[in-house]
């Protein structure tokens, strides 16, 4: 692709849908099948007492997290946009409190996120390519960093009939050939941002040091009593935090 516009087409062409839904399937069926030969492993790596052992095991499971994170984000670009019956009711709030602890766990204090000001707004989306969304923007600029932790802080608030999220890079140093990953969703990043955005019907204004999603609140209010439960985040390797943010 010579072009950045080429990298819609892409995720829009039928048989680049075929070929990632195939890939994706593959890339699972070998995560799966690794990671659960690591835990055996680790097991007698820990019976046997053998750091140098647990080490290798941590390398293995570090790039089984790359190989999520690409089957992940094609899958979610190359998916049609959603539509409300695929989106759940999210309380922003809520939402940004789970997503910063979530962002400090799984970065092992690469990151700090605080949650600055929120208003208790409740709008129709797709909580986990959302989330997705965000996380992009913290592991590019935490991956770029110099040494010791990246602080950043999450806020929300209803600007007449939107919902902006923004999430802002506080004294945060980015060496811009060293930003995020060498990979195409590098590359393109911006790109990516806008066509997660698309996916869940809204549009995405991104800076160096800032990056705002803003999303159509619904019409007339929406009673808590609609909302989808946040489940308790589980120790799942493979869950977003975990394979945007870990192996850094």
């Amino acid at each position: 692709m010579d072009e950045k516009k080429g990298f819609g087409k892409f995720f829009g062409d039928p048989f680049a849908l075929d070929y990632i839904n195939c890939t994706d399937n593959v890339i699972r069926r070998s995560v799966t099948g690794i990671s659960a030969a690591c835990e055996i492993l680790r097991e007698s790596a820990d019976k046997k007492g053998s750091k140098h052992d647990k080490q290798l095991i941590d390398g293995i499971m570090q790039m089984c997290c790359e190989l999520m994170r690409s089957a992940e984000l094609s899958k979610a670009l190359a998916a049609e946009k959603l539509t409300d019956e695929d989106m759940s009711t999210v309380r922003t709030d809520t939402f940004l409190r789970d997503f910063a602890a979530g962002c400090e766990a799984a970065s092992g204090g690469r990151c700090t996120v605080k949650v600055g000001e929120t208003s208790v707004s409740y709008i129709r989306t797709d909580r986990e390519l959302l989330r997705f969304l965000l996380l992009g923007f913290v592991r590019r600029l935490t991956a770029g960093g110099e040494g010791g932790k990246n602080a950043f802080e999450v806020s929300c608030g209803e600007k007449l009939k939107t919902l902006n999220i923004s999430v802002r890079a506080l004294r945060t140093f980015v060496d811009e050939a060293r930003a995020g990953q060498p990979d195409v969703f590098d590359s393109y990043y911006r790109e990516v941002c806008m066509g997660f955005a698309e996916r869940i019907g809204a549009s995405a204004k991104l800076s160096d040091s800032e990056l705002t999603v803003e999303i159509p609140l619904t019409d007339g209010k929406i009673s808590a009593l609609t909302e989808a439960p946040s489940a308790e985040r589980e120790s799942d390797f493979f869950d977003p935090f975990a394979i945007m943010l870990s192996n850094m």
